[in-house]
């Protein structure tokens, strides 16, 4: 994690009940949930559509080119302000919605915070730290039954990087004609001191004479966007979109920011096929009541631990890799398991631990808890972290062609830090054991007859028991059959975890990221 961090205390009582208030809204009354999973599970990927998209945007760092990219993606020949459809894709944005008859829509959505330096010249200061990608999601609030549409959206980081909060509000003149479809839209966005000081600020320990420090306030953009959809022929659909954003100045004052606004723009072209699995592909599911994987997790790991003195005294911010000799990556083994019970219903547990120690002589002084370790002390560090994951899961849509569900459960963290230095009788410990409540959703895509594609996401953020933080899970997979009841798959997982805690095992804050490739076998029966 960057060391652009500011001190902060999270309103996460607000977040909890924001993110439970949406998913209220989406969850049918009990007396409708019959006929609301019957429209879920009736719904059809084929109804969309797959195509190639070329996007280009300004970056708003010193020096820094344009971005160019290509990409593959999902839409509909429809705009999704034309349709009632729950699965929503508009822009960077995909989540689930309903739309009242009223002209209501409440949502839950989520994207891909891309922000970064990129070729900026500024990545080349020394003492400069990379500003990184992170996944933002929350909930969404529209009103659709006036000519001008107004669509409220909410955004918190789920891996932990820049903890902010950023809010928009969009105003939108929706057009449909008979080929196609045209939006030109105002968005006002805010985003929060903790965003813009991650991305755009200059911490203390990063200034130089060259780079002066610099701590933005809050503030508020103003873009401009069009989008244009046009069908060629019935199958095929040309989109495009233009727009601009006006920074505030709390950004385009930093400096490392070289822009006051930022233009950018796509040309895509879909074609309409079923390119998907029909529902009723004949083929037959071969997922048994029991699935058990076992795989090796290839993890690189970024651990920080700041442990205060039982005085008050504050630690030092110590990042157990870089300053004590951890090593920053390891494959270790992880197990899952699951059991369907029916149809659409299903119990998972997953477990993996991690240990590690190194011997390393200390370049300074180290504050951590009651004890000092001078400059040149050599000091033995064992670290050890488990994690066991239980939950419960139900599908609210399954069949050939896909499924989408949700889970609660339970994960419990168990992480120890023991720092020793041979002249010294006692050993300092940081320590955590708590279970934390986690929230999540998970899916599956098959792809031809034996391919198919997987993604687990749990969050949870917290003031729970002694502890105020947040957890984030997320792990995405492609398995391929083997056989009757065997699968080798491959893919990535991330761990993170934040907690602060004023209790006599830890007195301070512990940041934990765990991410790399997996490679596992899947067994069922």
């Amino acid at each position: 994690m960057s060391s652009a961090r500011v001190s902060r205390r999270s309103s996460i009582p607000l977040r909890q009940i924001t993110l439970l208030a949406s998913l209220c809204l989406l969850s049918p009354a009990s007396s409708e949930a019959g006929s609301f999973l019957d429209y879920l599970r009736n719904y059809d990927l084929n109804d969309y559509s797959l195509g190639l998209a070329v996007s280009s945007s300004q970056n708003p760092f010193v020096g820094a080119d344009s971005s160019t990219i290509a990409y593959p993606y999902l839409t509909s020949f429809s705009h999704s302000a034309f349709t009632r459809d729950w699965f929503l894709i508009n822009g960077e944005n995909l989540g689930f919605r309903v739309v009242t008859d009223k002209d209501w829509e409440f949502g839950v959505i989520g994207r891909v915070q891309t922000l970064g330096f990129g070729d900026a010249d500024i990545d080349n200061l020394p003492g400069l730290q990379e500003r990184q990608w992170s996944i933002e999601s929350g909930p969404l609030i529209g009103y659709r039954g006036w000519p001008v549409h107004v669509q409220s959206r909410s955004y918190w980081e789920v891996l932990g990087r820049h903890g902010g909060v950023t809010s928009e509000v969009e105003l939108s003149l929706p057009r449909e004609f008979r080929r196609g479809f045209f939006v030109p839209s105002v968005k006002y966005s805010y985003f929060s001191g903790d965003y813009n000081a991650y991305y755009f600020g200059v911490a203390p320990e990063e200034a130089s004479a060259a780079l002066p420090e610099y701590q933005p306030g809050s503030s508020i953009t103003t873009a401009l966007e069009m989008v244009l959809g046009y069908e060629l022929t019935p199958r095929w659909l040309l989109k495009t979109t233009v727009g601009v954003e006006f920074l505030d100045s709390a950004i385009s004052n930093s400096p490392l920011v070289g822009r006051d606004k930022l233009w950018s723009g796509s040309i895509g072209l879909a074609y309409n096929a079923n390119i998907f699995r029909p529902r009723d592909y004949p083929g037959t599911d071969k997922q048994g009541a029991f699935e058990i994987r076992v795989g090796a997790f290839a993890g690189s790991i970024d651990t920080r631990i700041l442990r205060d003195a039982s005085d008050g005294a504050r630690g030092d911010d110590v990042d157990l890799e870089d300053t004590l000799g951890i090593t920053d990556s390891q494959t270790v083994a992880q197990f899952d398991a699951l059991y369907r019970i029916g149809s659409y219903h299903r119990l998972e547990v997953g477990y993996f631990e991690l240990l590690r120690s190194a011997t390393v002589t200390a370049q300074r002084d180290i504050q951590f808890g009651d004890q000092v370790f001078p400059a040149g002390t050599e000091l033995r560090t064992n670290v050890s972290s488990r994690v066991l994951r239980l939950a419960y899961a139900y599908s609210l849509m399954r069949d050939n062609q896909k499924e989408l569900g949700v889970r609660a459960g339970l994960s419990y963290g168990r992480l120890k830090t023991t720092l020793r230095a041979d002249d010294l009788q006692a050993a300092e410990n940081a320590r955590v054991e708590v279970p934390l409540p986690t929230f999540g959703v998970f899916g599956r895509l098959p792809l031809g007859a034996h391919w198919q594609i997987g993604a687990d996401v749990d969050l949870f953020a917290l003031e729970f028991d002694r502890y105020e933080g947040h957890m984030t899970y997320l792990s995405l997979g492609l398995e391929r059959e083997l056989g009757e009841n065997l699968d080798v798959g491959f893919g990535y997982n991330f761990y993170g975890m934040r907690l602060r805690a004023k209790d006599e095992d830890l007195r301070g804050t512990l940041r934990i990221r765990h991410q790399g490739p997996k490679l596992y076998l899947s067994v069922k029966f």
